[in-house]
C-alpha cells in the first residue's frame, strides 16, 4: 500500500506512471540511451526500456538505501545484493540531475516490478498510477536530501545574554503562517488554466525572510496565573452550559518579530535560537529595515539577498548587484545586501489572513520605497501565449514555452547579477478563487546546484 508519510514533500515524492512511448536520444551518436518525458520533466534512461509502468523519482529526492540495495542500483557493489552487478547510485542515494549529449535528465525511473525488490509481494493497483507518495507500507521509500550540519552559535562558544523566560511573549494561535513550500509546477501541470490570472516573478536566489507585527500574550506569573487556571476552567463550564462568555486576564498585545524560512528568530519569542547557518543574524537584520513599515496584523515574506557582514555571499556567487562590505560594522542595507518582498498578509485578531494579490504587493511596496520581486508577466495565462491552441494539450505546451522563454532569462545567467551564474527560475502565482503559488526552476541552475551537492556543499535553505 502506498500512502504519504507527515513530512511528504510533493517535489521529491515519487510517482507510479505509465509511459506508453520513448523516442531516441536526440544525438544519433548515442545509441545506448532513450528518452521519455514524466510530470514535463525530460529522463534518459537505457536502450532496452519499453513501454509500461515505472516508478518516477524526481532530482534532489534521496531514495531508501534498502530499495537500491534490493535492486542492485548501487556503484560500489558491495552495497548490493548481488556483489555482482554494480548500478548508478552513490551512498547518499541522492537522484541527481545530468546532461548527456545535449540532453538533459531531470529524475530516474525504474520498472514498477522494482517495487517488489523491496517489498516482498507488493502489488501496484490501477488507483496507484499517477499518484504521488513517499511510503510504502511502513517504510519511507524517498524523501527530499539535505546534508547534514552540525550548526554552531556566532558567539564561538561564548555565553551570550539570557533571556528569562518570564519575560518572553508568545504568539498567539493562529495569528502567525511560515510560508508554505512551493510546489514544481511540473509536478502539478494542470493546476493553471488557459482563463487563470496569473503572475510571473523572478525567483531570487536568496534566504527566506517573514517580519511580522502580530497579536502576542505576555506568560503570567504568581497569582495571576493561577487566577488564569481558573477561568480557563470556568470558561468550559459555561461553554457546557451553552453561556458564549469568556474570562481572560490576559492582555494581547501587537508586537514586531522576525522569522527564517522555519524558525523564529527573535529571541523575546524564542530564546533558544541560534544565529544558525552563517554565524549571524541576517534575518534580525534585515528585520530591523522593514519593521517601521509593519502595521497592526501585517505580515512580510521576503528574500535576503547580497552579501553577509564578513563578506561572504549569502548564497555563493549570487550578488544580485550588491557589492561586499568594506569592514563587519559597515554593513548597509540596499548596498551590501537587500531584500525582495514576495508576499505580503494582513492578519486580523481573530485569526483570518488577508492576503494580497500580486498587484498589490507591487503598488504597497512602491509606496514604501521597498523593492518587491520583478513582476515580468500579470494577465490571463491562455494571453502570454495566444498561439498556444486551447485544447486537452495546452498545459504541456505552456510550460514548454515557459520552460524555454527568453523574456523570464529561463536557461540563461542572471539578468540582476554581476557574477555570471544561472538565473534560478521563475515563480508562477495563480489569483483564481484561492491563490497558489508555483516555481519552475533552470536546469542550468538546477545542474549548478547538484554539483554543488556532489562537493558536499548545500544552501541556507537545505540545510538540516
Amino acid at each position: 500500500m502506498i500512502s504519504r508519510s507527515k513530512t511528504f514533500n510533493i517535489n521529491y515524492s515519487a510517482k507510479i506512471i505509465d509511459i506508453t512511448s520513448f523516442r531516441p536520444h536526440s544525438n544519433p551518436e548515442v545509441n545506448k540511451l532513450k528518452c521519455c518525458r514524466v510530470d514535463g520533466f525530460n529522463i534518459i534512461t537505457g536502450i532496452n526500456s519499453e513501454p509500461g509502468l515505472y516508478v518516477y523519482f524526481p532530482v534532489d529526492c534521496q531514495i531508501n538505501s534498502e530499495f537500491l540495495s534490493s535492486n542492485n542500483l548501487f556503484r560500489d557493489k558491495e552495497l548490493n545484493q548481488d556483489k555482482t552487478e554494480s548500478g548508478l547510485f552513490e551512498q547518499n542515494c541522492r537522484v541527481r540531475s545530468v546532461s548527456l549529449k545535449g540532453e538533459k535528465s531531470e529524475g530516474f525511473i525504474i520498472p514498477v516490478s522494482s517495487l517488489q525488490n523491496f517489498i516482498k509481494g507488493f502489488k501496484v493497483s490501477k488507483n496507484d498510477i499517477g499518484v504521488d507518495f513517499d511510503k510504502i507500507e511502513d517504510k519511507i521509500l524517498c524523501k527530499k536530501y539535505v546534508i547534514v550540519h552540525r550548526q554552531t552559535n556566532a558567539t564561538s562558544g561564548k555565553k551570550g545574554k539570557k533571556v528569562k523566560k518570564e519575560k518572553s511573549l508568545h504568539i498567539v494561535e493562529n495569528q502567525f503562517k511560515f510560508h508554505v513550500n512551493t510546489t514544481l509546477i511540473k509536478k502539478v501541470p494542470h493546476a493553471i488554466s488557459p482563463d487563470s490570472l496569473i503572475s510571473i516573478t523572478e525567483k531570487v536566489h536568496g534566504t527566506s525572510g517573514i517580519s511580522a507585527n502580530l497579536l502576542c500574550q505576555k506568560p503570567l506569573k504568581g497569582i495571576k496565573s493561577l487566577i488564569n487556571s481558573f477561568n480557563r476552567f470556568a470558561n468550559q463550564v459555561l461553554y457546557k452550559l451553552g453561556i458564549d462568555y469568556k474570562l481572560d486576564i490576559n492582555k494581547n498585545i501587537y508586537m514586531d518579530f522576525c522569522s527564517s524560512r522555519t524558525v523564529i528568530k527573535s529571541k523575546i519569542h524564542n530564546p533558544s535560537a541560534s544565529d544558525g547557518f552563517y554565524k549571524v543574524d541576517v534575518w534580525e537584520i534585515a528585520h530591523n529595515e522593514i519593521k517601521k513599515l509593519l502595521t497592526e496584523g501585517m505580515t512580510i515574506y521576503y528574500e535576503i539577498i547580497g552579501y553577509l557582514p564578513s563578506g561572504g555571499y549569502i548564497q555563493k556567487d549570487y550578488d544580485y548587484g550588491y557589492v561586499p562590505p568594506k569592514s563587519e560594522h559597515d554593513y548597509r542595507y540596499n548596498v551590501n545586501y537587500g531584500i525582495r518582498v514576495y508576499r505580503i498578509t494582513q492578519t486580523n485578531s481573530s485569526g483570518h489572513v488577508f492576503e494580497f494579490s500580486a498587484r498589490q504587493v507591487q503598488e504597497w511596496c512602491k509606496l514604501n520605497d521597498i523593492r518587491p520581486v520583478i513582476q515580468y508577466y500579470y494577465g490571463y495565462a491562455k494571453d502570454l501565449y495566444p498561439d498556444i491552441p486551447v485544447d486537452q494539450n495546452w498545459n504541456d505546451r505552456f510550460i514548454e514555452a515557459l520552460s524555454n522563454d527568453q523574456n523570464f532569462y529561463m536557461e540563461q545567467n542572471s539578468p540582476t547579477c554581476m557574477n555570471k551564474v544561472p538565473h534560478e527560475g521563475i515563480v508562477i502565482r495563480s489569483e483564481d478563487l484561492s491563490i497558489n503559488v508555483y516555481k519552475l526552476k533552470c536546469f542550468k541552475f538546477l545542474d549548478k546546484e547538484s554539483k554543488l551537492l556532489d562537493k558536499g556543499e548545500s544552501d541556507i535553505e537545505s540545510e538540516s
